[in-house]
């Protein structure tokens, strides 16, 4: 399904956010709170979130171990790194913006806000899906969960914990998960390959042609 709904989407941009939905398994607020300081080459510094088109600085869902907010860390696998790169080559919103700028008028002036994800699921995934005869609506967490889904039969719990950025109330294991070590990298690379050649002949191993 990721690689027929991959193939059928127009324009970097469009490629880049459905990448990063799908294989960072970010949650639409924090994908669409992006900014270009956020993009550390091999993993995303999160810090801000996004809602309701609004840009919301130093609010994100993980809580640090002694209850405040904190930043988080994801991996960004190479294939999703390359989608990121196209975009950001023809991108019109540079540093320190955001990576996914929406437009707002604001009296005279029409400033870059985040996007709506409603939005851009109905105007521009949603049509794919229905090309392609997918018969349910590939929400972003549905991406999410196919990705955690496809991680359980390769890397270890916590390294699929520290990607999505899940709590687990039973454990003291914030400030572990926080640590993004190689082996996570090496996780997301493998699910990232694993789901696309489950729709190509050929393995994905480095860049999305």
């Amino acid at each position: 399904m990721y690689a027929r709904l991959l193939s059928g989407l127009d324009g970097a941009r469009d490629r880049a956010i459905f990448t990063i939905g799908c294989f960072c398994a970010l949650r639409p607020s924090e994908l669409f709170g992006l900014t270009w300081t956020a993009y550390q080459g091999s993993l995303f510094v999160i810090v801000n979130t996004a809602w309701r088109g609004q840009l919301q600085r130093k609010k994100i869902k993980r809580k640090n171990r002694f209850g405040g907010t904190s930043y988080r860390l994801v991996a960004i696998p190479d294939a999703v790194r390359q989608a990121i790169e196209d975009w950001r080559s023809i991108c019109p919103n540079p540093k320190p913006g955001l990576l996914f700028p929406g437009l707002r008028a604001r009296g005279r002036l029409v400033l870059p806000t985040p996007m709506n994800p409603d939005n851009w699921l109905r105007l521009r995934l949603y049509p794919v899906a229905k090309k392609l005869g997918i018969s349910f609506h590939p929400t972003f967490q549905v991406l999410r969960r196919r990705f955690s889904t496809h991680g359980k039969t390769v890397g270890h719990p916590t390294d699929m914990q520290a990607q999505l950025g899940h709590s687990d109330p039973r454990t003291t294991l914030n400030i572990y998960t926080q640590t993004l070590g190689p082996e996570v990298l090496a996780m997301v690379n493998q699910v990232t390959n694993r789901i696309l050649a489950a729709g190509k002949t050929a393995k994905i191993t480095g860049s999305i042609q």
